[in-house]
Protein backbone atom coordinates (compact mmCIF):
# COMPACT_ATOMS: atom_id res chain seq x y z
CA UNK A 1 0.00 0.00 0.00
CA UNK A 2 2.91 2.34 0.82
CA UNK A 3 4.41 1.65 -2.61
CA UNK A 4 1.09 2.44 -4.29
CA UNK A 5 0.70 5.76 -2.42
CA UNK A 6 4.31 6.72 -3.18
CA UNK A 7 3.86 5.91 -6.86
CA UNK A 8 0.56 7.88 -7.02
CA UNK A 9 2.21 10.89 -5.33
CA UNK A 10 5.14 10.88 -7.76
CA UNK A 11 2.79 10.61 -10.77
CA UNK A 12 0.63 13.48 -9.44
CA UNK A 13 3.69 15.72 -9.03
CA UNK A 14 4.96 14.86 -12.51
CA UNK A 15 1.53 15.42 -14.08
CA UNK A 16 1.32 18.86 -12.47
CA UNK A 17 4.61 19.96 -14.00
CA UNK A 18 3.53 18.78 -17.45
CA UNK A 19 1.17 21.73 -17.85
CA UNK A 20 3.79 24.18 -19.10
CA UNK A 21 3.15 27.41 -20.99
CA UNK A 22 1.53 26.97 -24.43
CA UNK A 23 3.79 26.81 -27.48
CA UNK A 24 3.50 29.64 -30.02
CA UNK A 25 4.57 29.32 -33.65
CA UNK A 26 6.53 32.18 -35.20
CA UNK A 27 4.60 34.42 -37.58
CA UNK A 28 4.85 33.92 -40.51
CA UNK A 29 5.56 30.24 -40.21
CA UNK A 30 8.46 28.80 -42.10
CA UNK A 31 7.37 28.02 -45.66
CA UNK A 32 4.16 30.10 -45.48
CA UNK A 33 3.45 32.70 -48.17
CA UNK A 34 3.98 36.31 -47.15
CA UNK A 35 2.47 39.39 -48.78
CA UNK A 36 5.76 39.88 -50.64
CA UNK A 37 5.46 36.47 -52.36
CA UNK A 38 3.46 35.97 -55.54
CA UNK A 39 -0.02 34.92 -54.38
CA UNK A 40 -2.31 32.64 -56.46
CA UNK A 41 -5.49 34.48 -57.48
CA UNK A 42 -8.39 33.12 -59.57
CA UNK A 43 -10.43 35.61 -61.60
CA UNK A 44 -13.45 35.61 -63.88
CA UNK A 45 -14.41 38.41 -66.30
CA UNK A 46 -17.55 39.16 -68.29
CA UNK A 47 -16.60 40.44 -71.77
CA UNK A 48 -18.33 42.45 -74.48
CA UNK A 49 -16.35 42.91 -77.69
CA UNK A 50 -17.15 45.42 -80.42
CA UNK A 51 -15.76 44.09 -83.70
CA UNK A 52 -14.36 46.09 -86.59
CA UNK A 53 -15.80 45.82 -90.13
CA UNK A 54 -14.62 42.22 -90.57
CA UNK A 55 -15.75 40.89 -87.18
CA UNK A 56 -19.08 40.32 -85.42
CA UNK A 57 -19.70 41.84 -81.97
CA UNK A 58 -19.24 39.11 -79.35
CA UNK A 59 -19.89 38.55 -75.67
CA UNK A 60 -18.58 35.93 -73.31
CA UNK A 61 -16.56 35.04 -70.26
CA UNK A 62 -12.87 34.66 -69.43
CA UNK A 63 -11.34 32.71 -66.55
CA UNK A 64 -7.76 33.28 -65.43
CA UNK A 65 -5.14 32.02 -63.01
CA UNK A 66 -2.96 34.86 -61.71
CA UNK A 67 0.19 35.21 -59.67
CA UNK A 68 -0.22 38.53 -57.87
CA UNK A 69 2.18 40.44 -55.60
CA UNK A 70 -0.08 42.14 -53.04
CA UNK A 71 2.62 43.62 -50.78
CA UNK A 72 2.26 47.20 -49.65
CA UNK A 73 3.65 49.35 -52.44
CA UNK A 74 2.71 51.71 -55.24
CA UNK A 75 3.52 49.21 -58.02
CA UNK A 76 2.28 45.62 -57.89
CA UNK A 77 2.91 42.93 -60.49
CA UNK A 78 0.43 40.36 -61.80
CA UNK A 79 1.16 37.51 -64.24
CA UNK A 80 -1.75 35.51 -65.69
CA UNK A 81 -2.87 32.64 -67.91
CA UNK A 82 -6.41 32.97 -69.26
CA UNK A 83 -8.95 31.08 -71.37
CA UNK A 84 -12.10 32.70 -72.71
CA UNK A 85 -15.20 31.79 -74.65
CA UNK A 86 -16.83 34.47 -76.82
CA UNK A 87 -19.78 34.19 -79.21
CA UNK A 88 -22.00 36.45 -81.25
CA UNK A 89 -24.24 36.76 -84.29
CA UNK A 90 -24.99 39.61 -86.63
CA UNK A 91 -26.40 40.34 -90.07
CA UNK A 92 -23.67 41.55 -92.41
CA UNK A 93 -24.55 42.41 -96.04
CA UNK A 94 -27.83 40.42 -95.84
CA UNK A 95 -26.03 37.33 -94.48
CA UNK A 96 -26.61 35.98 -90.99
CA UNK A 97 -23.15 35.45 -89.51
CA UNK A 98 -22.49 33.56 -86.27
CA UNK A 99 -19.07 33.30 -84.67
CA UNK A 100 -17.47 31.74 -81.61
CA UNK A 101 -13.86 31.90 -80.48
CA UNK A 102 -11.70 30.55 -77.65
CA UNK A 103 -8.64 32.74 -76.97
CA UNK A 104 -5.92 31.12 -74.82
CA UNK A 105 -3.43 33.75 -73.61
CA UNK A 106 -0.66 34.55 -71.17
CA UNK A 107 -0.09 38.08 -69.93
CA UNK A 108 1.18 40.67 -67.47
CA UNK A 109 -0.55 43.54 -65.64
CA UNK A 110 1.07 46.38 -63.73
CA UNK A 111 -1.13 47.66 -60.89
CA UNK A 112 -0.42 51.27 -59.86
CA UNK A 113 -1.99 52.34 -56.56
CA UNK A 114 -3.81 55.67 -56.96
CA UNK A 115 -5.33 55.89 -53.46
CA UNK A 116 -5.91 53.29 -50.73
CA UNK A 117 -7.15 50.06 -52.36
CA UNK A 118 -7.81 51.69 -55.78
CA UNK A 119 -5.45 50.81 -58.63
CA UNK A 120 -4.88 51.80 -62.25
CA UNK A 121 -4.02 48.65 -64.22
CA UNK A 122 -2.16 48.51 -67.54
CA UNK A 123 -1.07 45.37 -69.31
CA UNK A 124 -1.15 43.03 -72.23
CA UNK A 125 -1.83 39.44 -73.21
CA UNK A 126 -0.79 37.31 -76.16
CA UNK A 127 -1.65 33.82 -77.28
CA UNK A 128 -3.64 31.77 -79.74
CA UNK A 129 -7.33 31.79 -80.66
CA UNK A 130 -9.52 29.04 -82.09
CA UNK A 131 -12.97 29.58 -83.53
CA UNK A 132 -15.55 29.22 -86.28
CA UNK A 133 -17.61 31.46 -88.58
CA UNK A 134 -21.00 30.19 -89.77
CA UNK A 135 -22.82 31.99 -92.59
CA UNK A 136 -26.60 31.52 -93.01
CA UNK A 137 -26.34 28.24 -91.03
CA UNK A 138 -24.99 26.62 -94.20
CA UNK A 139 -21.34 27.46 -94.71
CA UNK A 140 -18.94 27.24 -91.76
CA UNK A 141 -15.23 28.00 -91.65
CA UNK A 142 -12.98 27.18 -88.73
CA UNK A 143 -10.13 29.54 -87.95
CA UNK A 144 -7.13 29.81 -85.66
CA UNK A 145 -4.19 32.13 -85.25
CA UNK A 146 -2.12 34.48 -83.13
CA UNK A 147 -3.99 37.01 -80.99
CA UNK A 148 -3.01 39.79 -78.61
CA UNK A 149 -4.77 42.31 -76.38
CA UNK A 150 -3.53 45.46 -74.63
CA UNK A 151 -5.44 47.72 -72.30
CA UNK A 152 -6.05 49.20 -68.91
CA UNK A 153 -8.66 49.70 -66.25
CA UNK A 154 -9.52 50.37 -62.62
CA UNK A 155 -9.23 47.74 -59.89
CA UNK A 156 -10.68 48.09 -56.38
CA UNK A 157 -9.38 45.86 -53.58
CA UNK A 158 -12.59 45.05 -51.65
CA UNK A 159 -10.91 42.94 -48.97
CA UNK A 160 -7.58 41.30 -48.31
CA UNK A 161 -8.46 38.45 -50.69
CA UNK A 162 -11.02 39.89 -53.17
CA UNK A 163 -10.96 42.59 -55.84
CA UNK A 164 -13.27 43.84 -58.61
CA UNK A 165 -12.12 45.47 -61.83
CA UNK A 166 -13.47 47.18 -64.93
CA UNK A 167 -11.39 47.72 -68.03
CA UNK A 168 -10.92 48.25 -71.74
CA UNK A 169 -8.71 46.22 -74.10
CA UNK A 170 -7.89 46.52 -77.77
CA UNK A 171 -7.39 43.15 -79.41
CA UNK A 172 -6.18 41.99 -82.79
CA UNK A 173 -6.22 38.46 -84.22
CA UNK A 174 -4.30 37.15 -87.23
CA UNK A 175 -6.31 34.14 -88.35
CA UNK A 176 -5.65 31.36 -90.83
CA UNK A 177 -8.49 29.90 -92.84
CA UNK A 178 -8.89 29.88 -96.63
CA UNK A 179 -6.18 32.51 -96.94
CA UNK A 180 -5.26 34.85 -94.09
CA UNK A 181 -7.26 37.56 -92.39
CA UNK A 182 -6.89 40.09 -89.59
CA UNK A 183 -9.62 41.47 -87.37
CA UNK A 184 -9.70 43.83 -84.41
CA UNK A 185 -11.94 44.16 -81.39
CA UNK A 186 -12.60 46.74 -78.66
CA UNK A 187 -13.25 44.74 -75.48
CA UNK A 188 -15.03 45.99 -72.35
CA UNK A 189 -14.53 43.77 -69.30
CA UNK A 190 -15.96 43.56 -65.80
CA UNK A 191 -14.58 40.98 -63.39
CA UNK A 192 -13.76 39.76 -59.91
CA UNK A 193 -10.67 38.05 -58.51
CA UNK A 194 -10.32 35.96 -55.37
CA UNK A 195 -7.28 34.66 -53.48
CA UNK A 196 -7.70 31.29 -51.77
Amino acid sequence: MKKLLSLASILAVLAGTASAAPYYLPTPQSGALTSYDMQPVYAIDALYSIGDDDMVDTYGVRGSFNLYNDAEGTFRHQFNISVGYEMGDETISAYDVEVWQVPVMGGYDLNIELIDDVFLTVGGKAGYTFGEFEIDKVDSNGFNGFTFRVGGGIKIQCSESTYVRAGYEFGRSYIHEEGESTFGQHIISLGVGCQF
